[in-house]
């Protein structure tokens, strides 16, 4: 085998290897972007759910009305400053009310 045919051996060798990596990389980005696309549409149908959403009564927690779907009473909680607290059985929020 001659120098040459050696060389051009190599070098197609290389371009193989640079060619799958690089079709690597399309596969890899082609699931980073299906993963992507995901986020974006449950993202879109949260944003309607919100939208959708009846708005919560004035006991209800906001956020589990809103993030949930769900209704739940928000219950008194002690406070020592003129700032009624309220929390959410459920989640947990709590919230300040003059």
């Amino acid at each position: 085998m001659t120098d040459h045919d050696l060389y051009r051996r190599q070098l197609v060798e290389r371009l193989e290897r640079e060619k799958r990596a690089a079709q690597d990389d399309i596969v890899r980005a082609q699931a980073d972007e299906a993963r992507a696309r995901a986020k974006v549409a449950e993202k879109d149908a949260a944003i309607a759910s919100v939208l959708a959403a009846r708005a919560p009564q004035d006991d209800e927690c906001r956020r589990c009305r809103f993030e949930f779907g769900r209704t739940s009473v928000l219950r008194p909680m002690p406070s020592k400053s003129k700032v009624a607290r309220f929390q959410c059985a459920l989640c947990g929020a709590e919230e300040e009310r003059a």
